[in-house]
């Protein structure tokens, strides 16, 4: 929906209504995110509404406004979306959610009864997509799509002696039974599951069939599991960009030591910012695989940007070599924009362990000696490693470069002030 409304400055719906498309028969699938607006175009045009509520929900995608498309009178039946959305391809499922959601959401108990819920599946459902001539009643002239349900199962009984209320029937079939409880199925007049029993199907032909093909899938997603770039591509928009970098990070007591540094004569800033962190780490239990990265960074220096700008990066275990002070060469191999939620790359790389850190950052390029460098005066907030923190680092493309910069930025070290780590990189 704001992708839309950037690019062509309206709703799809409303985009797809002034193309015109509406001119024959529809069907918008999902409808999570319209509108009053988006309604009434599906009025006008006769477009059946058809949310899909476990797709909708295992996605994350939201809640359909039932209510609200059926007091305007749009046509809204069900669906249950591919299996790659929704597990179990379970119609039972989706009458029952579309019962039981829009109560929850608008805390009113009386929202989308029963009988409404199961004319989704059925009567309003035939009419959503433009076939109720056909099919979605049981009457002369239409095709005999007939369920058969056993309401003898315990979890449903005693279904059968509840007669206070022509919907009483309803309310068994939509909060109590099951899929499982279908007996008979029939098509246009044809069994297809008779007594529980597939007809037109082999079922042990179609079971050895899938377990086929999940077994390459398993195999491709336990390699892709292991290698963190195969995963990052997976979820494209991730631009390779190779960098090598030596780098060392020390401790500082003040910053007056980095002040000083910033004014000798040697030592020429060509740029300078100021800017909030917010980097959460995901770590692994076997260091070569690498760490990743997800950065929240806000701009604080004046004429900067206002929205803060959101990273993933991959970086290669660190390699300390011949370099003095615990100076690193380390590699970021892949780095992308972060368009999706942290919560969501929490679960797709499923890191064994996860650090998080909070820093204030002010940064300077500088020239010394003919080389550019990039020194970082972190104040990371909370936690053990709280306290001031001096990062030198400058992108490298040989051996031979690599050494000379890293005796460089041991002599701006010492120029800092800073604490010779004796370890690799803090």
């Amino acid at each position: 929906m704001e992708e839309a409304l950037q690019i062509v400055n309206r709703s799809p719906i409303a985009y797809v209504a002034d193309l015109g498309a509406f001119t024959d028969k529809s069907i918008a699938a999902h409808c999570v995110h319209i509108d009053a607006r988006d309604m009434a175009l599906l009025r006008e045009h006769n477009v059946g509404a058809v949310p899909c509520p476990t797709s909708n929900l295992k996605l994350a995608s939201g809640i359909a406004p039932f209510v609200k498309m059926l007091e305007t009178g749009v046509l809204v039946g069900l669906g249950t979306d591919g299996p790659a959305s929704n597990d179990d391809q379970d119609m039972w499922s989706e009458i029952h959610l579309a019962a039981l959601l829009p109560k929850g959401v608008s805390g009113d108990p009386t929202a989308v009864p029963a009988r409404l819920a199961f004319a989704m599946a059925t009567r309003l459902g035939a009419q959503a997509i433009h076939l109720d001539h056909l099919i979605g009643s049981l009457e002369p002239g239409k095709r005999a799509d007939i369920v058969v349900v056993d309401l003898q199962t315990l979890h449903v009984a005693p279904a059968t002696r509840y007669t206070y209320s022509a919907d009483s029937l309803y309310t068994h079939l939509v909060y109590s039974a099951h899929a499982s409880d279908v007996r008979h199925v029939l098509v246009d007049g044809r069994f297809l599951l008779r007594d529980r029993q597939l007809l037109t199907i082999d079922e042990r032909r179609v079971r050895e069939q899938a377990e086929a093909i999940a077994t390459r899938i398993n195999a491709f997603l336990s390699e892709r599991e292991v290698n963190l770039l195969d995963k990052i591509l997976a979820i494209g928009g991730v631009k390779q960009n190779e960098i090598f970098e030596v780098q060392v990070k020390a401790r500082l007591e003040d910053d007056s030591g980095v002040e000083a540094l910033l004014r000798r004569p040697e030592i020429s800033i060509t740029k300078a910012s100021e800017r909030k962190q917010y980097d959460t780490y995901f770590l692994f239990d076997d260091p070569t695989r690498g760490r990743i990265r997800y950065r929240e960074d806000h701009r604080l220096d004046e004429g900067a940007r206002l929205e803060p700008k959101y990273t993933l990066t991959l970086t290669e275990p660190a390699h300390r070599g011949e370099f003095p002070h615990a100076i690193v060469l380390s590699r970021a191999r892949y780095t992308a924009r972060a368009d999706h939620s942290l919560r969501f790359y929490r679960e797709y790389f499923s890191p064994d362990h996860i650090v998080e850190t909070e820093k204030h950052r002010r940064r300077w390029r500088i020239i010394y000696k003919g080389e550019d460098f990039a020194i970082n005066l972190d104040r990371l907030a909370g936690g053990p490693e709280a306290g001031l923190y001096l990062e030198i680092k400058s992108r490298t493309w040989s051996h031979r470069d690599a050494v000379n910069k890293a005796q460089l930025i041991a002599e701006l070290l010492d120029m800092a002030g800073g604490q010779r780590p004796a370890s690799g990189e803090r």
